[in-house]
């Protein structure tokens, strides 16, 4: 998907790794459903086997704050292909992905969360 690698976004400072993310998240919204999937389920996979929790935890609110910006019906499609990855995933991936997930939807700020959340799927 890009040069660097997703260890590498997720140990930048903030600003930097929002940028980045930005450039590869309008790549993602660009591909064909399946093609989302697969290259979530990379990401996924990366993080989980080299980032350190803060790592993954500091990439996911990034991830949420940009997803944030999505139309409502966008951000639905993109959180159920999301949530689809993760549950392609090994348990153990898929548990920690969720955890961490979790976690950065509660520690990042109460607009972005309450969109996130009004936007998943029942």
């Amino acid at each position: 998907m890009s040069q660097l690698s997703i260890l590498q976004i997720a140990k930048m400072q903030e600003k930097e790794r929002e940028e980045t993310m930005s450039k590869l998240f309008q790549q993602l919204l660009g591909m064909k459903d399946e093609d989302k999937i697969k290259t979530l389920k990379d990401l996924i996979r990366e993080m989980a086997e080299k980032a350190t929790d803060e790592e993954y935890l500091n990439l996911c609110k990034t991830n949420l704050k940009l997803a944030s910006t999505l139309p409502d019906d966008l951000l639905k499609a993109f959180i159920q292909l999301r949530m689809q990855a993760s549950s392609q995933l090994p348990k153990d991936l898929h548990d920690r992905d969720m955890k961490l997930l979790t976690k950065a939807l509660g520690e990042i700020d109460a607009q972005i969360r309450e969109k996130i959340i009004r936007n998943m799927p029942k």
